[in-house]
């Protein structure tokens, strides 16, 4: 058996709909040398009792928490204070891991030691699972300079715990821009390649993300990109400014079979 272990962070608030997918998912790896460490974040609908009920039947599911809603960058740099990995993911806790993601990951990063990220592919999904096809942000090719203009480094992210601990971990106060202030950094330290294969399903929720929210999050996005300019020394000679690209959105309606 592989003796790798593989801290993975699922930060839980309110997706008591969705949990046992997630979790299903990790108890389904071929890579069984895993840790998953549960940060429920104040929720109230029953999430917390399912986390739990996993951590009593297997204690790789680590269920911490102190009650309150600190929001998701603060759960994720608080949960991974407590990984004991030598690798160190994030599974969202309504999304869903291939069996092998975990083993496909870890022997494309063995392959390379120079790596300290290495990132997949990801197949979106409905509310109730079905595939509504493969994300689009992998399409990018990745450079440490292009990543500055488009986050591809998306799901799933397999990251050495000696690289993550170097460029400081997650960043606890930002809000929808966390993940991406992460790989930024991460960029400008270690290597980071792209295993084309799609290896997470990430769920899209109409709920998810609000207006507003969206319009915070694109502010973000640019402030995170924009701290890394400055951290690379690129403002002398490089212009930086936001510019917003509006595009229409076509959804199929519910119809009445699925009332």
């Amino acid at each position: 058996m592989d003796s790798v272990l593989i801290s993975i962070a699922t930060p839980v608030y309110n997706t008591a709909r969705f949990l046992p997918a997630a979790l299903d998912s990790l108890l389904s790896q071929d890579h069984s040398r895993w840790e998953c460490l549960l940060w429920d974040d104040g929720s109230s609908d029953g999430s917390r009792e399912i986390a739990a009920d996993y951590a009593r039947h297997d204690p790789r599911f680590r269920l911490l928490g102190d009650g309150d809603n600190h929001g998701n960058p603060r759960a994720l740099a608080l949960s991974l204070m407590q990984a004991r990995g030598d690798f160190v993911g994030v599974l969202d806790s309504d999304d869903m891991l291939e069996a092998d993601a975990l083993s496909s990951m870890l022997t494309f990063m063995r392959a390379d030691p120079r790596l300290g990220m290495a990132y997949s592919q990801y197949i979106e999904i409905d509310e109730d699972g079905r595939e509504l096809g493969p994300g689009r942000r992998f399409h990018t090719p990745y450079s440490a300079h292009r990543l500055l203009l488009d986050f591809m480094t998306y799901q799933f992210r397999l990251i050495r715990v000696a690289a993550y601990r170097a460029v400081g971990g997650y960043d606890g106060t930002l809000d929808e821009s966390a993940d991406y202030d992460l790989c930024l950094r991460l960029s400008e330290q270690v290597a980071i390649a792209h295993l084309p294969r799609p290896l997470y399903r990430y769920r899209i929720r109409p709920d998810s993300v609000s207006g507003g929210q969206r319009l915070r999050q694109v502010r973000t996005t640019f402030d995170a990109a924009q701290r890394a300019v400055q951290r690379r020394g690129m403002q002398r000679h490089y212009a930086f400014s936001l510019g917003l690209r509006a595009r229409h959105v076509l959804r199929p309606k519910p119809s009445d079979n699925d009332a």
